[in-house]
C-alpha cells in the first residue's frame, strides 16, 4: 500500500504539510517534559521543584526546537539554491524557515503543557499519575494521527510514539528514584 502523502492522485490529508514540524515539536517536548516531571516528582516530591523544572524544560525545549527547525529548513533551502542555477526554482517546493520554526515552537509549547497541567489542580502523587496517563494518551494520539496521514496503521504509529516516550520517561523516573533527595 502506498502512503497517502506520496500518491499524486490523492490530495494530501489535513495536517500533512506540517507533519514534520508538529511531530518534532510535540513528540519531543511532550516526552522531555514528561520525563523531567516524573524524574523530579519521584526524586523530590516537591510541587515547586516539579513546576520549576517542568516549565523551564518545556519553554527551553520549545524555543530550541523552533530554532532547530528554522536552521535546518534554512539550510535545506540554501543547499537547494547552491545546487541549482535558479534560486526561485530551487526554493519553490521548500518550506519557509520562519513558518517551520513557528509551527514547531507552538506544537512544542502546547505539548509541553500536557504533563504540567495536572500539577495545577492535584497534589503531587495524583498529579504524577495523571501527567503520565495524559502524556501517554497524547503520545498515542499524535502517533495515530501521524500513521493516518502517512497511510500506515494508526495503532502502530501510536504505539511507536508511546514506546519512545515511555522509555525516556522510565529512564528519568529511575534517575529520580536513584538520586532521591530529602525535602529540607
Amino acid at each position: 500500500m502506498q502512503p497517502r502523502g506520496l500518491d499524486p492522485a490523492r490530495p494530501a490529508p489535513i495536517g500533512a504539510g506540517s507533519l514534520r514540524e508538529v511531530v518534532m515539536g510535540a513528540q519531543d517536548n511532550l516526552t522531555t517534559v514528561l520525563a523531567v516531571v516524573l524524574g523530579v516528582a519521584i526524586g523530590s516530591g516537591e510541587l515547586e521543584a516539579i513546576a520549576l523544572a517542568g516549565c523551564a524544560a518545556g519553554i527551553a525545549e520549545a524555543i530550541s526546537m523552533g530554532g532547530v527547525l528554522y536552521t535546518a529548513t534554512r539550510a535545506e533551502r540554501e543547499l537547494a539554491v547552491s545546487d541549482t542555477e535558479s534560486s526561485s526554482a530551487a526554493s519553490g517546493g521548500l518550506k519557509d524557515p520562519i513558518v517551520a520554526a513557528l509551527v514547531t515552537f507552538v506544537a512544542a509549547l502546547i505539548a509541553g503543557a500536557i504533563p504540567l497541567a495536572p500539577f495545577l489542580f492535584l497534589s503531587v502523587g495524583p498529579a504524577t499519575i495523571a501527567a503520565a496517563v495524559l502524556s501517554v494518551t497524547a503520545l498515542f494520539g499524535l502517533g495515530a494521527w501521524t500513521g493516518g496521514i502517512t497511510g500506515r496503521t494508526r495503532w502502530r504509529g501510536g504505539l511507536r510514539f508511546v514506546t519512545i516516550g515511555g522509555v525516556a520517561a522510565l529512564a528519568a523516573a529511575l534517575v529520580g528514584a536513584a538520586l532521591k533527595v530529602d525535602a529540607a
